[in-house]
């Protein structure tokens, strides 16, 4: 058996060769397949099985920040639920995965397994740590503004086809689509090196036109919104026309490796601060954000100012009685009132707010539409 090579029997007839040289594969592997292609890919973020009933040779080159898989067989591929990191290509399928995931490859009898680390993954991260920008491989729809230094001729806006090519002066069409913006880059230097020399190619993503986030409830023009570049959570509120006077706390909807919906709720305050790490985070594609209407919790009583005022995660009785102006003279401060209804019931809760001010018992938490009543003592 060839040093550079791996053979191994799997049922009858799957063989897979490997080339080291060139990180290349061969697998023949026999699995009941519900239509005609010769390999159906199936998965979720974080891991890709590729089901073959024909020899897939597969190899792999590290290009950037991206590990690139290239899977050449013949027939037709079926792609299920819509992974944006398997592309299709004329020799078969392409497989691009961020180098910091730290993708693998395994193989067995039915076919090949692509696993890889998403937000969430590491123990203690949540699936919402996402402090570095993301980075898609070009898909259709994307926009680029293409630059060549010295060649003002060449400088193109160009926006990448239904087959995943642009069209580019004196190369004609350039398949792009599976390539990231620095991958393009490179091919587009090596292409022109023959018409220009020594070129220098400069690539601007414009927006992501196959990628985008869904802006919805308290803003101004609530819609799908494109991924232009990097976008934090505040970037996309604004091009969705910004808060409303009725805006409140914003929930972020984003899906995890097993395809389980999360969610995290941040306060208009916390966005508004400037903590980018822990509330405007980045946005990935297909994350939903939701601009709630501002809550209420409404103090009456005797109180110096009574009303409703809006409602954050950090409410509390004595806050509230705070925004209401303070306790009256006549406030019965011993026994207060928060009316508040769960479910068909309504629930009465009597707070001492005499020994909270004193510090002998802990403030008390208010929920949205929370009614806090502050009675009057009696002098007889």
């Amino acid at each position: 058996m060839n040093g550079n090579s791996l053979i191994r029997r799997v049922g009858k007839a799957a063989v897979i060769a490997a080339l080291c040289a060139f990180s290349a594969l061969t697998l023949s592997a026999r699995a009941a397949q519900p239509d005609d292609a010769a390999v159906r890919v199936v998965g979720h973020p974080g891991e890709i099985q590729c089901i073959a009933s024909t020899p897939i040779e597969v190899s792999s080159e590290t290009a950037g920040t991206a590990m690139r898989w290239l899977l050449r067989f013949r027939g037709n591929a079926t792609v299920i639920g819509g992974l944006r990191e398997v592309t299709k290509s004329d020799a078969g399928l392409t497989v691009d995965l961020p180098l910091e995931s730290k993708p693998t490859l395994t193989w067995d009898a039915e076919g090949l397994t692509f696993k890889w680390l998403v937000p969430g993954d590491r123990p203690g991260q949540s699936i919402f740590a996402s402090y570095t920008p993301p980075a898609y491989p070009l898909g259709p729809g994307d926009k680029l503004l293409i630059n060549v230094y010295n060649v003002s001729d060449m400088n193109q806006s160009v926006t990448v086809d239904p087959d995943g090519y642009v069209t580019f002066p004196v190369l004609d069409k350039v398949q792009v689509q599976g390539l990231t913006v620095n991958q393009l880059q490179h091919k587009l230097e090596t292409l022109l090196a023959q018409y220009v020399k020594a070129p220098q190619v400069n690539i601007q993503l414009v927006e992501y036109g196959s990628r985008y986030v869904n802006v919805l409830g308290e803003v101004g023009s609530p819609g799908r919104i494109p991924l232009k570049g990097a976008l934090r959570v505040l970037d996309a509120i604004s091009q969705a026309g910004g808060f409303t006077t009725k805006s409140g706390d914003v929930e972020i909807q984003r899906r995890d490796a097993s395809g389980k919906l999360k969610t995290m709720v941040v306060t208009q305050q916390e966005l508004l601060g400037g903590n980018t790490e822990k509330s405007n985070i980045y946005v990935l594609d297909q994350d939903v954000i939701n601009v709630e209407s501002v809550k209420s919790i409404y103090v009456s009583g005797e109180v110096k100012s009574p009303g409703s005022f809006p409602y954050n995660q950090d409410m509390t009785l004595l806050r509230a009685i705070t925004l209401a102006g303070g306790f009256s003279q006549w406030a019965k401060k011993g026994s207060v009132d928060i009316l508040r209804q769960t479910g068909d019931k309504p629930k009465r809760i009597e707070v001492n707010a005499s020994k909270i001010e004193k510090g002998k018992i802990d403030d008390v938490p208010l929920e949205p539409n929370d009614h806090v009543v502050v009675r009057a003592r009696k002098f007889f």
